[in-house]
């Protein structure tokens, strides 16, 4: 960890991660080997980043063009979600709660919450609950019950 990043309490970070000056890791939040939390990205509460994970934070970069921290894009992961082993963050994008990207998604776009995303570029295929487990068509959750109702803004709310 650089001298500016900001750890939260309780957190969990893994050999071989980098969180750099700048980047923002709430309570609770673990962070698996390998990964890479770079200037500009927020990680809310209770967030899980698999192995490898990787957000990016410079859309246009050159090495002979030199940007300061203000040219850099910001990202956010919100309150509960899980990123899967080698996922990849492109900047500018906002990770809803609860999310769950399955492994080796590449995340361009933001992702609603409860959603469930796979592949490159990632693609939604269904919801998750908060404990992780795809939701039925009825938008409950087959193993702890909890009902969910679909927000405005195109994610979910556990009622």
């Amino acid at each position: 960890m650089l001298p500016g990043a900001r750890i939260g309490r309780d957190c969990n970070v893994c050999d071989g991660a980098f969180v750099e000056g700048g980047a923002v890791l709430g309570d609770n939040v673990t962070v698996k080997n390998g990964v890479l939390v770079f200037t500009g990205v927020t990680c809310e509460d209770d967030v899980f980043l698999g192995p490898n994970v990787l957000f990016t934070n410079d859309m246009r970069p050159r090495s002979a063009i030199k940007r300061g921290p203000e040219a850099l894009m910001s990202t956010t992961v919100r309150r509960g979600a899980t990123l899967g082993a080698g996922a990849v963050v492109v900047c500018g994008t906002e990770i809803g709660e609860h999310a769950f990207a399955g492994a080796g998604a590449v995340i361009t776009g933001d992702v609603p919450a409860h959603a469930f995303v796979v592949g490159n570029p990632a693609r939604q295929k269904g919801w998750v609950c908060a404990c992780g487990v795809r939701l039925d068509e009825t938008l409950t959750c087959p193993e702890c019950g909890t009902r969910h109702e679909r927000l405005a803004e195109g994610g979910l709310r556990a009622v």
